[in-house]
Parts: C-alpha cells; sequence; structure tokens
C-alpha cells in the first residue's frame, strides 16, 4: 500500500479533532477506514475520544444562540427554533432535536402568566415608588394596612371534572357534563383589607360603589380592623390602588381631613398588592368545592368562612416579600414581576 503523505496525516489529524469519525475522515480524503483508525490511535493523545451515537447536527455554539434568541424572544415557538438551526447550520433537523437542545440549555416552554400591559408612564411611576421604598424593612410595611374590591361568581371553574365512557359514544350524559351559566349566575363585589398579624373585615358591596360608599365602608371597616389587628394609630399607613372613587376629591379631602396617612400608590401594580395574592388563594378555595352555591347569599357565606380561616402564617409570607417585590421591580427597571 502506497504510504500517506505527511499532508494528509496533518488534515487527518485535524478532522478528526473537529470530532469527524473515522469513517468520515476515510471518505472526505479518499484513504482506507484502517488508515484512519491508525492515524487516531498515534495521535489519541492530542484527539478527544469519539462520541458514541450519531453525530450532532446542532453544533454547540448554535444550541446557545439558539437558547439565548429563545430568552431574549426574538423566537417563541419550536418551529420558529426550526427555522433558525436549519438556516445556520444548512441541514434539516426535527422540531424534537429542537426541543432537546433547548432541554439541555435548561430551557422549557411555561404558560404565559396574564399581566398588566404597562404604558411608559406606568413603567416610570412604578419604578420611583420601588425607589423610594427600597429601604423600607419588613417592619415598617407592617404599619400598612392593604385593601381592594373584588368580584366573585356563583358559578365557578370549581376544580376539574372527570367523567367515563366508550370512545363511540357520542351524545353527552347529565353526569357527564358541568353547568355553565352566561354571566357566572351571579356576582357579588366585596371589600377587603388585611395586615400582617390577621385579616380584618370583609363586606358585600351590593348596588354601584361610589365615593360616599366607599368612605362609609372606610368610616365602619377601616378603623374598626385597625384596632382589632393590634396597629399603632400613630404609624398606620392605609393602602388603596388607584380606582376612580379611591382618588376621587371627596376621598382625597376625607383622608387629609382625618389625618389619615394614604400610600402613594403606582397604577396598575397588583403584583405589589398583597391582598390581591389573598384573593387568589380565596378563589382556589372556592374551586374546591364540588357543586356552585346555591345562591349569592350562600356565596356571600362560602367566600366569608374562607376569609376567616386564612392563616396568619400566609400574611407574614405576603409582607415578608415586599423587599423582594421592590427588589424585582428595580431589576426590571419597573416593568412587570413574577408575583
Amino acid at each position: 500500500m502506497k504510504p500517506l503523505t505527511r499532508s494528509i496525516k496533518e488534515t487527518a489529524v485535524e478532522q478528526l479533532r473537529q470530532g469527524k469519525s473515522t469513517r468520515a475522515v476515510a471518505c472526505n480524503l479518499r484513504i482506507s477506514v484502517s488508515s484512519a483508525i491508525r492515524i487516531r490511535n498515534e495521535e489519541k493523545e492530542n484527539i478527544p475520544e469519539p462520541h458514541p451515537g450519531r453525530s450532532r447536527k446542532i453544533s454547540t455554539k448554535t444550541r446557545t444562540n439558539l437558547a439565548r434568541h429563545f430568552i431574549q424572544g426574538d423566537l417563541t415557538s419550536l418551529k420558529d427554533g426550526q427555522r433558525f438551526v436549519e438556516s445556520t447550520e444548512g441541514e434539516h433537523v426535527h422540531l424534537t432535536a429542537v426541543q432537546k437542545n433547548l432541554h439541555q440549555e435548561g430551557i422549557r416552554a411555561y404558560s404565559a402568566p396574564d399581566k398588566p400591559n404597562l404604558t411608559r408612564e406606568q413603567i416610570t411611576k412604578r419604578l420611583r415608588f420601588a425607589e423610594a421604598h427600597h429601604h423600607w424593612r419588613v417592619e415598617d410595611w407592617k404599619n400598612v394596612m392593604f385593601s381592594d374590591e373584588c368580584i366573585f361568581s356563583r358559578i365557578g371553574s370549581f376544580g376539574k371534572k372527570y367523567y367515563y365512557h366508550r370512545r363511540q359514544q357520542q351524545q353527552y350524559l347529565p353526569h357527564q357534563v358541568r353547568p355553565k351559566q352566561q354571566g357566572g349566575g351571579g356576582k357579588i363585589m366585596v371589600w377587603g383589607c388585611i395586615g400582617y398579624s390577621g385579616v380584618g373585615d370583609l363586606c358585600w358591596i351590593e348596588g354601584n360603589m361610589d365615593s360616599d360608599a366607599y368612605l362609609d365602608v372606610f368610616q365602619r371597616r377601616v378603623r374598626q380592623s385597625r384596632d382589632w389587628l393590634g396597629m399603632d394609630n400613630k404609624k398606620f399607613i392605609f393602602q388603596q390602588d388607584n380606582a376612580r372613587v379611591h382618588t376621587a376629591l371627596k376621598s382625597i379631602h376625607f383622608f387629609a381631613r382625618h389625618r389619615i396617612k394614604v400610600l402613594d400608590w403606582p397604577p396598575n401594580s397588583p403584583d405589589l398588592n398583597l391582598i390581591e395574592n389573598v384573593w387568589s388563594y380565596t378563589k382556589k378555595e372556592l374551586d374546591r368545592q364540588s357543586e356552585a352555591a346555591e345562591d349569592l347569599d350562600r356565596l356571600w357565606e362560602r367566600v366569608e368562612a374562607i376569609w376567616r380561616g386564612i392563616p396568619p402564617e400566609y400574611l407574614h409570607n405576603l409582607y415578608e416579600s415586599m423587599p423582594d417585590r421592590l427588589e424585582m421591580v428595580i431589576q426590571n427597571k419597573g416593568r412587570n414581576t413574577k408575583y
């Protein structure tokens, strides 16, 4: 057999270093597979061990760039990722290969949460609020009473309902469906407030909520809840969002006249309002019910019972999360957070 030239040997070594198989090197250089194997054995100290199985269609560099584009939102589906890889590598790849490479980079698909569509002005105000209160400790937040309104529907999701049937069955039997009624079968609006040590009053608001009704609720519920929860009157701070009835002139004058300190709240910031988590908790507990409430009175009884049963430890954890929430707003430059 004619000996291999120095140039062929050097080229073979270089291709083996790149991870190509001995068979591929032999084919590229038109030499025997045994010659390629001999070259690998002679230079094994300078050539990495071959990877078992098929050669990768997606290089490490492309995989890193693929992950970066998904994180940045440039790519939003596996189809997008497939097109990106094929345009980069120049050969076809399956969607499963794209998904596998994303998993290797620690990236998986998640359901996009519903978050407020923040304007530039709202982002700026959120950032200013977070920076202004960044130095507050948990002890400072304990002086704040969070409040809000929430609507509960009589007929909700009430968890998942399963049924069994044969595949060829075409009609639903009564026990195989979950009743749904337009408008939720009736709704109630409730107002509530919370403190660090527990929940305050909860009231069912019947009719429309105007500034007069809101101030009536405040006078009858907030002061009573403040005293019940043992909050220091001199340090007491009241939190409310920027709903019209909250920021009406009548409300502003009332708070000023009675020297009630109201937290200057940033607009469109449910992720900072701790009571939003309490409403979510209440609705999840309602979903555990196997059947809808018979009427609105029964619905109110259920909501009130859940409200009274909220563990103090749950509220402690919420209040203790405030510094982290503000820190995240600052890190996100005023945009939405995970809370």
